[in-house]
């Protein structure tokens, strides 16, 4: 298949990428620019070139896939200097998407032409690289340092817009009539650009040669690498980039150029990089389940939420931000009012950090309509029930949902632990029902765990994931157990917590260990942020066999003496009225050590290194646990809950991927170590982990 066409058109060579879906720049692109920019060249026909791509967008990056095979040519920095060498004004007409080495090679051009709304960036750095065909010589060149140091380090996409405004780009091109034939009318728009560049510029504008547009400022990349190594802990690509913009304004252009080529290829193997790549993959795929037909979907055009509490008016926040129609409803004016009051808060906060305008705020907000009223629900399409988290509470909700909802309604549960099939098996449509395990804060966190039951239809389960793109959360597929994946790991996590903490570590050096580890906060600070009080009452739902109660004797303690964390200004820590963390009460630690010896534990020195073993390959060992259950459908899912909703490093790329980089077989001889120290009631290996370890990696289950 050609994947770069040429013509001349009224004395300009267009040259025209089509590689669906977005235009990678795989071999054969790369490939096809150069040899129509070659022929450009040599075409005495033509006087400029245009670069364009057909489809929905301009070339939205290179082709990753190929990251971990044998390089082929030409490479992208081959095609760059190609197009920049080109004796005839080049141009590149930009839509959709530009990113990455599709934003290397419209800088190459010497001019830019955008759509308006198409969006622009150098997004290397969420894969753990950085831009390494110049994107970091190029851009600081064209709009200046700080603002190239703020779109690299951060992986940042900004609006043609403001593209135009920063230089960037040269020209908008306005949205057309929406009947009008948009492709070709870009085209003329473009040509005719095309056709003026030749007499107007007569010098052809190359980058490389041309000079930084401001004087930049002593210490100005010291300053951007101790804030981003607070930002972007332990992520290596970021302060390489910055070593690479700052040798663009300190080196002559061949020799910064080799400086970022050879950082690319060192992170580009780089460990970090990898795991970066499995999760992007891993995202990609999550939310897929084997199926033997495709199953049909209903259109969902008005849901309904059930409590207006902190979970039930987030979601449906999530819904009224993505355009639906969302009936809010609880039982009574009340409790709804301070449902509104805090749906109001949240907007405000959403505009004053800029994630969304006053207009877009006004827009969500009207789609959403409050109720106390049952009747209400007759034509909705979707329930979510977002009430307290008790069984009899939510079948009661359920009850009164079936009798006035329609038979068809896909109604799910936002519970984050409860046995969903006793909520199938109590319904007269069981086929409908599902769990839907939205994380907090509902509005903001990307990930849904997607609860299939026993008795759910394929396509009620393809409906609601479907649903939740739409919403662009990253749904993962789990099967039903009590905390389904990412819980019912995460009390092994601080089951670990809870032990070490009776064994010599305090708080502080928990949290402090598990945060250098790279997790977004240590545990025993969510735990507190979380409430104390939550995890207790999810305890009181369980057997005493199900867990280990001396690892949460002192939470238990804490919530009982009114500690239950930040809400209350103190937990395993105390606060201030505003929140704030002041430190460790001396209570606390008193707490833990008298408990400690009413248990028999005797105090010892705990190193950093065994916290982290412990925490992480307890998550690991309960994952495989999982994966032998068939709760999950592979260790990458696992991932994904991990990564997106409980705060696991990204570029370690989630605890199961942790493991398979650290080697399997000596992950499973440290947790054979830890059941010979520790016992095997929680420390007993799991089959999966013991297969993988043959192998060198996870099997998938499905």
């Amino acid at each position: 298949m050609m994947t770069a066409e040429y013509q001349v058109i009224e004395g300009v060579a267009v040259v025209t990428v089509d590689n669906p879906p977005v235009n990678a720049i795989s071999q054969t692109v790369r490939d096809g620019i150069i040899k129509g920019i070659d022929r450009a060249s040599a075409d005495p026909e033509a006087q400029s070139v245009l670069l364009r791509c057909e489809g929905k967008t301009f070339m939205a990056g290179a082709d990753i896939s190929e990251f971990d095979k044998p390089a082929l040519a030409p490479s992208l920095p081959d095609v760059v200097n190609c197009i920049e060498a080109c004796p005839k004004p080049v141009v590149a007409l930009i839509h959709g998407y530009a990113l990455g080495g599709g934003l290397e090679i419209a800088m190459a051009c010497h001019y830019r032409i955008a759509q308006e709304g198409a969006k622009l960036g150098l997004t290397e750095t969420n894969l753990g690289l950085i831009p390494g065909a110049g994107g970091t010589q190029r851009l600081p060149r064209l709009v200046g340092v700080s603002k190239a140091l703020d779109m690299i380090t951060g992986g940042k996409i900004i609006s043609s817009e403001e593209a135009l405004e920063s230089k960037l780009v040269d020209k908008l091109i306005g949205h057309l009539p929406e009947k009008s034939d948009e492709p070709q009318n870009m085209l003329k728009v473009a040509l005719n650009y095309c056709q003026k560049v030749p007499q107007q510029t007569p010098v052809l504008r190359r980058l490389s040669q041309a000079p930084m547009p401001h004087q930049v400022a002593e210490g100005v990349f010291d300053e951007w690498r101790t804030k981003m190594h607070k930002r972007k802990r332990n992520l290596n690509a970021v302060q390489s980039a910055i070593d690479a913009v700052e040798a663009s304004t300190k080196q002559p252009f061949d020799e910064a150029i080799k400086l970022e080529r050879n950082l690319f290829m060192l992170l580009r193997e780089s460990q970090q990089a990898k795991a970066l790549r499995h999760i992007f993959f891993a995202e990609k795929k999550a939310g897929q389940f084997n199926t033997k037909s495709v199953p049909s979907t209903q259109k969902i055009q008005k849901v309904a939420v059930i409590g207006a509490g902190t979970m039930g008016t987030g979601i449906a926040m999530a819904f009224s931000n993505a355009g639906y129609p969302v009936l809010l409803l609880e039982k009574s004016h009340v409790a709804l009012e301070q449902g509104i009051t805090r749906i109001e808060k949240m907007l405000a906060s959403s505009i004053k950090r800029e994630k969304i305008t006053a207009a877009q705020a006004d827009k969500s907000r009207n789609l959403i309509t409050p109720t106390t009223d049952y009747q209400s629900l007759q034509d909705v399409d979707m329930v979510i029930e977002a009430v307290f988290e008790d069984l009899e509470v939510k079948s009661q909700v359920f009850a009164q949902i079936h009798e006035h909802c329609r038979s068809d309604a896909i109604i799910a549960s936002n519970t984050s632990y409860l046995d969903i099939n006793v909520l199938a098996m109590g319904s007269p449509y069981p086929e409908n029902i599902i769990g839907m395990h939205f994380f907090s804060p509902a509005n903001i966190m990307k990930l849904v765990e997607v609860i299939r039951t026993d008795y759910c239809s394929e396509a009620t389960l393809t409906t609601a994931i479907k649903v939740l793109k739409h919403l662009n959360k990253v749904s993962v597929i789990s099967g039903v157990c009590h905390g389904f994946i990412g819980n019912r790991m995460y009390q092994s996590y601080q089951r670990e917590v809870g032990l070490l903490l009776l064994e010599g570590a305090s708080p502080k050096q928990i949290d402090q260990a598990l945060y250098n580890f790279g997790m977004a906060m240590g545990p025993l600070s969510v735990a507190d942020m979380s409430g104390l009080d939550i995890s207790y009452m999810m305890r009181k739902s369980l057997n005493k066999e199900d867990y280990d109660s001396r690892a949460f004797l002192v939470h238990d303690r804490l919530v009982e003496s009114n500690r239950k964390g930040r809400k209350t200004h103190s937990g395993f820590y105390k606060y201030d009225e505003n929140g704030k963390k002041l430190g460790t009460d001396p209570s606390v630690l008193q707490l833990i050590a008298a408990t400690a010896s009413e248990l028999g534990f005797q105090p010892r020195e705990v190193k950093d290194n065994e916290i982290i073993d412990r925490c992480i390959l307890a998550l690991v060992n309960e994952g495989a646990h999982i994966l032998d259950e068939g709760i999950a459908a592979s260790a990458s899912d696992i991932d994904v809950v991990y990564v997106n909703g409980y705060g696991f490093p990204r570029h370690l790329g989630g605890p199961m991927h942790y493991a398979q980089a650290s080697g399997l077989d000596h992950v499973a001889k440290t947790i054979d170590q830890f059941s010979s120290s520790y016992g095997d009631r929680w420390w007993k290996s799991a089959a999966s982990l013991r297969a993988g370890s043959q192998n060198g990696k996870w099997e998938e289950v499905v």
